[in-house]
């Protein structure tokens, strides 16, 4: 029942001409129109009125609300606190979807916000609902790039024992480029080359909590959960900009689609989820 509800919608949508509706007159698009963009709406594969569904309409929100905040790790890790306080309150399940989204609200999902430091590794992820599973193209422009982002500068290097490299990764946060109006030059490979030279970073995104997931535990990692220290993202992002030379206190931040110009392809590896 479910399949065919959604189905239906999906054909109404394809035939609006407006399958990836948003809801705002000026959504925060990155770029131009994507082939997924014409396939894929907002709850992706997810039934809209469930808990996957409504998150999945979180992870493809461009229409976040306006504001000036700077986050930085710390206000996230805090805001991880606050968030399971409140999801044992509710007497929800940590690591799953809430079928409620209004108390993640009141905390700050659906805010603009802009983070500054360096990113420690970007990894290309699989097929997943929020992008419409199965029934999307199995390609990487059709799925979510997962980037860690850190405070300062990358510390391990690859050659650095796994756990070692794991307990700094579990010191960062999450950051989501999404398949949707994604610009050609917004790869893994490109924002891993921004990592390898140690290059400064501004993200703006929306602040969004994924809650199909935990945050590492100190220094450890949880099971298969990517690991990180809080669960609140900026997801999806907005814009990506590259300091080429210095902090950019005082400017001279160049777009990634600038920075990388021209770079539009990227070393198949595995992708990751």
């Amino acid at each position: 029942m479910h399949k065919t509800l959604l189905a239906m919608f999906a054909l109404i949508m394809s035939l609006s001409g407006q399958t990836f509706q948003q809801t705002c007159a000026s959504p925060h698009f990155p770029g131009d129109a994507t082939p997924i963009d014409g396939t894929c709406i907002v709850t992706g594969s997810s039934d809209p009125t469930k808990s996957d569904g409504l998150q999945n309409t979180a992870k493809n929100n461009f229409c976040a609300k306006d504001s000036s905040i700077t986050v930085k790790v710390s206000n996230l890790k805090s805001l991880q606190k606050k968030t399971e306080k409140k999801e044992k309150s509710l007497q929800l399940t940590p690591g799953s979807p809430p079928p409620d989204r209004a108390f993640l609200t009141s905390l700050g999902e659906g805010d603009v916000v802009t983070f500054e430091g360096f990113v420690f590794l970007a990894r290309q992820e699989c097929k997943e609902s929020v992008n419409c599973g199965v029934n999307s193209p199995n390609t990487d422009a059709s799925h979510d790039i997962h980037i860690n982002i850190l405070d300062k500068r990358r510390k391990t290097i690859d050659s650095d024992p796994q756990a070692k490299r794991d307990a700094e990764e579990c010191t960062g946060i999450v950051v989501e480029m999404i398949p949707h109006h994604r610009p050609l030059e917004w790869t893994a490979c490109n924002v891993n080359d921004v990592a390898q030279q140690n290059l400064r970073v501004r993200i703006t995104g929306q602040r969004m909590f994924d809650g199909s997931h935990i945050p590492c535990k100190g220094s450890q990692p949880q099971g298969s959960n990517p690991k990180r220290v809080s669960v609140w993202e900026i997801h999806p992002i907005y814009t990506f900009e590259v300091c080429p030379t210095g902090t950019c206190s005082q400017g001279g931040w160049a777009p990634l689609t600038t920075f990388a110009a021209g770079k539009t392809t990227c070393e198949n590896k595995p992708c990751e989820n």
